[in-house]
């Protein structure tokens, strides 16, 4: 008679020395040993063999996560130590080099009897004074627009390298704000300030990203890409709520809330002429709207075919009124739920052919509705002669 052999389990890696004793490249191979042993011998779906279930299993858990926690702990604090020392190495280079740049010329006498040496910059000009702290042997520094440090520094030469830094971080702000201000009146090619009086339904617009300038304004980092403008509901107080077409046929909206936000606009195409009413391309957008409802709870838990796919595909462009022949799109609409109700016989009762059945009845009646509506629908002949 054959036993089967029991197959040992190879002990849980450990390290030859404390975790704080390791280098980089033996804490990363305990963790990956750590994590394979874990994945191998206690995950059910591991390759085996498995530490018994209960109480060996929870021991050799608790093991495992004590061991990981230590070393993603060394780990951690390395790396922040790291972060540290290189944060102080790069400050220590940017005084050096501050203190290196600063210029200290012929000291001259202030009223009180203090020497006082003037600090500039080759590139950045004058920046101020430095002189040393009353009754002390610390410095500081008075900027030259009169703003004095608070702070006291060791040497003269440490206060004129804090006047550098503080001139290059006022150089680098005016350059922002100037950037910030170029943002504001800069306007891609073909394109210009919309009027918000005149915005309306079918608009081709841009908005911008907002950002917030030095002086606390709102200014556009950049502006994204062409919207269609679906309605503008004008609010009490000068508010506006915008709603825009989004790619999945949907709209979502831009809330105007301040004029701070009209001060930064929208753009609109150069020449841009006022659209005509199209009253059609709602009713249109609701009606597939509801159509691919019925399309998407049949594809969510049964999967996508080819013909599901493309019928989804077309109800998109359909509900953005992206279509060449729109009686055409409406036929292939009809004919594609059509053909997805007969795929189901009505001899089969199980429940989930039943409610496969019941969204493709519901999605081809609507779509022969749509059908009809566009075709003998007096509000929407002209749009069928427009688009067929």
């Amino acid at each position: 008679m054959l036993t089967a052999t029991a197959v040992a389990i190879p002990p849980m890696p450990a390290t030859s020395a404390p975790a704080t004793e390791l280098d980089d490249d033996e804490l990363t191979d305990a963790t990956a040993g750590l994590e394979t042993w874990y994945r191998t011998h206690l995950l059910e779906s591991g390759a085996g063999p498995h530490v018994a279930r209960g109480e060996p299993s929870r021991t050799a858990l608790i093991a495992v996560a004590a061991q990981m926690r230590e070393l993603k702990r060394v780990r951690k604090e390395r790396e922040q130590s790291a972060a540290h020392d290189a944060f102080h190495l790069r400050e220590g280079q940017r005084k050096a080099d501050n203190e290196a740049r600063a210029q200290i010329g012929r000291p001259s006498r202030a009223v009180h009897g203090a020497l006082v040496y003037p600090v500039s910059d080759e590139r950045l000009g004058d920046l101020g004074t430095v002189r040393r702290a009353f009754r002390g042997r610390k410095w500081r520094f008075t900027r030259a627009d009169n703003g004095s440090s608070g702070q006291e520094y060791d040497s003269l030469r440490e206060a004129a390298g804090a006047l550098v830094w503080l001139g290059d971080l006022a150089a680098e702000a005016t350059e922002r704000e100037r950037q910030q201000e170029a943002a504001r009146v800069a306007v891609p090619a073909g394109w210009e300030l919309a009027d918000w009086d005149e915005l309306t339904e079918f608009d081709l617009i841009r908005i911008p990203s907002y950002g917030t300038a030095e002086d606390g304004m709102l200014y556009p980092r950049w502006w994204q890409d062409p919207l269609e403008v679906r309605g503008v509901n004008r609010l009490a107080g000068g508010s506006l709520v915008v709603s825009l077409a989004q790619a999945e046929g949907g709209a979502d909206p831009l809330f105007v809330s301040c004029q701070e936000m009209k001060d930064v606009g929208v753009l609109w195409p150069v020449g841009r002429t006022r659209p005509e009413p199209q009253p059609w391309r709602e009713e249109l957008r609701v009606r597939m709207s509801d159509i691919a409802d019925d399309i998407e709870t049949i594809r969510r838990p049964y999967g996508s075919t080819t013909l599901l796919q493309d019928l989804a595909d077309l109800l998109v462009r359909l509900q953005r009124a992206h279509t060449e022949d729109l009686v055409a799109d409406l036929r292939r609409v009809e004919a594609a739920t059509r053909y997805l109700r007969a795929q189901v016989v009505d001899t089969d009762q199980r429940s989930e052919v039943r409610e496969i059945k019941s969204w493709g009845v519901a999605a081809h009646l609507k779509a022969t509705r749509a059908l009809e509506a566009f075709l003998t629908d007096p509000d929407f002949a002209w749009a069928v002669t427009a688009e067929s």
